[in-house]
């Protein structure tokens, strides 16, 4: 399969869960520990179904210019398609977004990349607003219900551990995936309904406005839920 590639640019913004540190901090991201490559190679090719993501700088400090140590800061899950197989739901250029475990970071000519199978791209970012992201496949994203702060009989919890909720609102969902004659089967869950959907499941994001959002396949929604 032929593969396209362009030179990486840089986003304009990361997407990963905030650190806070005096104050709310900036959409800061960091890279694990990557592999670096010889100086000498300038072209990184992939094979086997994967992609190659040039990933955002690091960025160490909050809003309000502290800086973050290395366990407050958070692990990149976007970046921008430098190479990819032709016929992907996602195309050399484009700002995607990936699981937080996928893929193996490496360093080439100074610059954070990753490479990751096709599968582990989970969303193509329209913006730099994870509430834009457009799943792929048969994923769904959901903005994920807020916890309870206070149980049945009324009571507040305060410093308790709460449950991670397992509901949330559909915001998105994908086309689906092409069955065995290769037609595009659509999924069969609606935007804007609400779901229970598998308590080990789905990929977690986090919105502009600090919105819990989380991507998941559509076998891992249990049930639509109404009043």
């Amino acid at each position: 399969m032929m593969m396209k590639s362009i030179a990486g640019r840089r986003l304009s913004g990361g997407l990963t869960r905030t650190a806070r540190a005096g104050g709310r901090a900036s959409r800061s991201v960091v890279t694990s520990m990557s592999t670096p490559l010889p100086k000498e190679v300038k072209t990184v090719t992939p094979v086997g179904g994967r992609t190659f993501l040039k990933l955002e700088e690091v960025k160490e400090e909050t809003s309000g210019g502290i800086l973050l140590p290395d366990q407050a800061q958070t692990k990149q899950t976007q970046g921008v398609v430098v190479i990819c197989d032709d016929g992907l739901e996602f195309k050399v250029g484009q700002a995607v977004v990936y699981s937080k475990f996928a893929g193996t970071d490496v360093e080439l000519g100074g610059q954070e990349h990753v490479i990751l199978k096709n599968d582990d791209v989970v969303g193509v970012m329209p913006s730099t607003d994870a509430k834009d992201m457009q799943p792929l496949g048969n994923g769904i994203l959901l903005e994920v219900d807020d916890p309870d702060d206070k149980t049945d009989g009324g009571i507040f919890m305060t410093g308790a551990p709460k449950e991670k909720p397992l509901t949330g609102k559909v915001l998105a969902v994908g086309p689906g995936n092409k069955n065995e004659e290769g037609k595009v089967e659509p999924l069969d869950i609606s935007v804007g309904a609400t779901v229970l959907y598998n308590k080990f499941s789905g990929v977690d994001f986090e919105a502009n406005d600090g919105t819990a959002l989380m991507v998941v396949k559509d076998h891992d929604i249990l049930a639509c839920l109404s009043e």
